[in-house]
């Protein structure tokens, strides 16, 4: 496994970075020593990422695009190469996700949540590997989901599509061994980005991450790791991570019993809610920046979470 303990001087092209995980990935790396090329379909919501990077001594320069466009996915990688002269990260973290039971999504939502939580990280991946195998090194970094390795209801589309990126990255694993390139990925469980207040919505109603939330950071520490120590899957959380990896492995049952029976109302609030687009097709104002409006879960219910599916796993083991 390779390590680069010190990343000071590296370049780092982050997707989805007007937001969430990629806004606080893209800080903690510029704290880190990182020189970034930033990018997403918000150019005033990158302006004011740089701005924070530029406060904190970081270097980082703005590439507004779209990752299902192909002529801004090779834009922005030849930029951010003529800016620094090269790249060696590539921390593909761009996701949209819509909420609904999956025979009620329009066809055209199911489609556009592949194109970007999937296809997304494939055009991206295929803009920099030439680069990579050029310099003989290179790292990509790739922002998963729980849901890659589990299920929800109401978000079959996102779920299928991070499973297909998570196989994609690990058969990438395989070809790629012995070229000095490497492959990580971040399990993330539900943390507290904007993406709930823009999400697409089948229900009428505000859609909420399944409890516990997570603060953004807890990711985005994760990925400053694996930039380190770059070869590897990390799974930041205990109760929503690596908890529920075990309870799926020796208790699949249990897992299948709460989120069938309750998921749905996990995912949604009382509080009325017409938002049929999102920000699916075209970006939106709301949700700038790291934080959305659910707060991360306190300590102390996530600690008594876990008592309480220990307790559950333990009656059917």
């Amino acid at each position: 496994m390779a390590r680069h303990e010190d990343l000071k001087g590296q370049v780092a092209i982050v997707t989805g970075a007007s937001s969430g995980v990629g806004w606080q990935s893209a800080l903690r790396l510029a704290e880190a020593g990182v020189k970034l090329c930033v990018t997403a379909r918000r150019r005033s919501a990158l302006e004011q990422l740089r701005a924070e990077v530029l406060q904190r001594g970081g270097e980082c320069r703005v590439c507004e695009g779209d990752v299902t466009v192909q002529e801004d996915v090779e834009r922005v990688v030849r930029e951010c190469v003529a800016h620094y002269g090269r790249v060696d990260v590539l921390v593909n973290a761009a996701a949209v996700q819509s909420y609904g039971h999956f025979d009620q999504l329009p066809w055209e939502h199911i489609t556009r949540v592949f194109d970007v939580a999937c296809f997304g990280y494939f055009r991206f991946a295929r803009a920099v590997l030439p680069h990579f195998r050029k310099q003989g090194y290179g790292h990509l970094l790739n922002i998963q989901s729980m849901l890659s390795a589990g299920s929800a209801p109401l978000l079959s589309a996102y779920a299928a599509a991070k499973h297909a990126t998570l196989g994609w990255a690990r058969s990438l694993e395989l070809e790629l061994a012995g070229t000095g390139i490497q492959v990580s990925n971040v399990l993330v469980p539900s943390v507290s980005t904007p993406m709930f207040d823009h999400a697409p919505t089948m229900l009428g109603k505000k859609p909420v991450p399944v409890p516990p939330t997570y603060d953004v950071d807890l990711v985005a520490r994760a990925v400053v790791r694996l930039a380190r120590r770059p070869g590897r899957t990390s799974v930041p959380a205990f109760l929503q991570g690596r908890l529920m990896l075990w309870l799926n492995a020796v208790a699949p049952s249990v897992g299948k019993a709460l989120l069938g029976r309750y998921g749905e109302r996990m995912q949604t609030t009382g509080t009325p809610l017409h938002r049929p687009e999102g920000n699916l097709f075209a970006p939106v104002a709301e949700g700038v920046g790291p934080r959305g409006s659910v707060p991360p879960t306190p300590v102390w219910l996530r600690f008594t979470a876990t008592l309480g599916i220990a307790a559950l796993a333990g009656g059917v083991l």
